[in-house]
């Protein structure tokens, strides 16, 4: 992320916070960036309302859409404030993600930002339908802020998988750390890059050892405990070499490198707690996204924004 000329911010009407504009504020005063707020309407009111003749709805719709709009000057007018360049676009569209893909496109927007939040019953981030949906397929950059986050990205975590290069563009890691590192650089943080692995289990690869051996213990076959424990090593030795490669055009010191033995849906969390990380880096296959549950399960407990690069995969 070398330039950064335009930001799209979807604000959300039914909040008093905007995270997301705090957020654009602060990156469009460090890129000298130029931000556009965005809002997509509807009113399911009004479209049911079966008393309303095409025109009465028409005007009605209207009404609406300039009451919201007023609202949003509100917004430009405190972007303006702070000497920033800021245009506003009112949709009556619905869903919203469609908006605002739709929207990045036409507006040549670099990043988009929208807000999340924190819920504090479950005790983990909440994530609307809409969010899903632009993690999986936003065209540009995603960042989906939160009002608990600190005003600055001081320390930028960058979440690399080489283990399935197979799923994925070849180079989907190496832009993601990419982007990790131009953006600290450009916010004088810091940036470490993780990969999170997890063996077979013992009792799994014991219970193959079995069901292989036709009978005989594990011990008699080739998946035995002395087997096991060269099958942990070779496995630590094959993820170094694969995550050296992706790491090493960064020339990052050793501490800023991380590489851990554990189920990513537990580690990753405990790694952004442990490094007080303010932005999370991760990477999507563009229209296929992050839908799996082990992804789900990370972002719901990650306590820090969320930045998602997209890249198409071509087979």
């Amino acid at each position: 992320m070398q330039s950064l000329d335009r930001i799209l911010v979807c604000l959300d009407p039914d909040r008093e916070e905007q995270p997301a504009l705090a957020k654009a504020i602060y990156l469009a005063k460090e890129f000298d960036s130029h931000i556009e707020l965005f809002l997509a309407v509807y009113n399911r009111g009004l479209v049911s309302n079966l008393f309303f003749s095409s025109e009465e709805f028409e005007a009605a719709k209207q009404g609406f859409i300039n009451s919201q709009k007023r609202w949003l000057t509100t917004y430009q007018e405190e972007v303006a404030k702070e000497g920033i360049g800021c245009d506003i676009d009112i949709v009556w569209h619905k869903p919203l993600y469609e908006a605002v893909i739709q929207k990045a496109k036409e507006s040549k927007a670099q990043l988009v930002i929208k807000s999340t939040h924190h819920h504090p019953t479950i005790n983990k981030v909440f994530f609307t339908p809409n969010d899903w949906q632009l993690l999986k397929a936003c065209p540009v950059p995603l960042i989906l802020a939160k009002k608990e986050t600190g005003p600055a990205y001081s320390n930028i975590f960058a979440a690399i998988d080489p283990s399935h290069h197979h799923d994925k563009p070849e180079q989907l890691d190496s832009h993601i750390v990419s982007n990790a590192v131009s953006l600290s650089n450009k916010l004088g943080g810091k940036v470490k890059v993780g990969h999170c692995y997890d063996p077979i289990g013992y009792q799994l690869w014991s219970d193959i050892g079995f069901g292989m051996g036709v009978g005989m213990g594990p011990t008699d076959f080739t998946m035995g405990e002395e087997n096991y424990e060269a099958y942990v090593e070779q496995l630590h030795k094959t993820q170094k070499e694969a995550f050296d490669k992706i790491v090493a055009p960064f020339s990052l010191p050793d501490g800023d490198k991380v590489l851990e033995e554990g189920y990513p849906e537990t580690l990753l969390p405990e790694m952004v707690e442990r490094f007080d990380i303010d932005l999370l880096v991760l990477g999507n296959v563009y229209h296929s996204g992050l839908v799996g549950s082990t992804s789900e399960k990370i972002l719901d407990q990650v306590n820090c924004d969320v930045l998602s690069i997209n890249m198409e995969k071509h087979d």
